[in-house]
């Protein structure tokens, strides 16, 4: 087993994440007795440890069909729906700019427009 595969799957295990989801709620909980300059090791283990707490926390809300228990336990099906879950939102994140862009142009093509019809009469 090597490393990646050791830190995944301590980082997956209820243990690790009930600690990671107390120390982002409780800012007093310490993963590691330093505080800053993580090495390599510190690094990647917190960053699995945020990847399966979003995926514990999706599969939780049933947050897409494809994800399961056995997608996550299984680390080449956890990184292809990792990397479906990330083209997804490239696409949706793409269909908001081009909606934007459409709503900001209708804006502009409008004719001229104003907040206050005033009329002005001689007196």
């Amino acid at each position: 087993m090597n490393i990646e595969t050791a830190i995944r799957n301590l980082a997956k295990s209820t243990c690790y994440q009930n600690l990671y989801n107390s120390a982002k709620d409780a800012n007093s909980i310490q993963m590691f007795i330093n505080v800053t300059n993580y090495s390599g090791v510190q690094s990647l283990f917190l960053y699995w440890l945020r990847i399966y707490s979003s995926l514990y926390e999706d599969l939780a809300n049933k947050e897409s069909v494809y994800l399961t228990e056995n997608v996550i336990n299984d680390s080449l099906r956890c990184d292809a729906y990792l990397y479906y879950r990330r083209k997804k939102q490239e696409i949706e994140i793409k269909k908001y700019h081009q909606e934007k862009q459409k709503s900001d142009m209708k804006v502009k093509d409008s004719p001229n427009t104003s907040v206050f019809n005033v009329e002005l009469r001689g007196q």
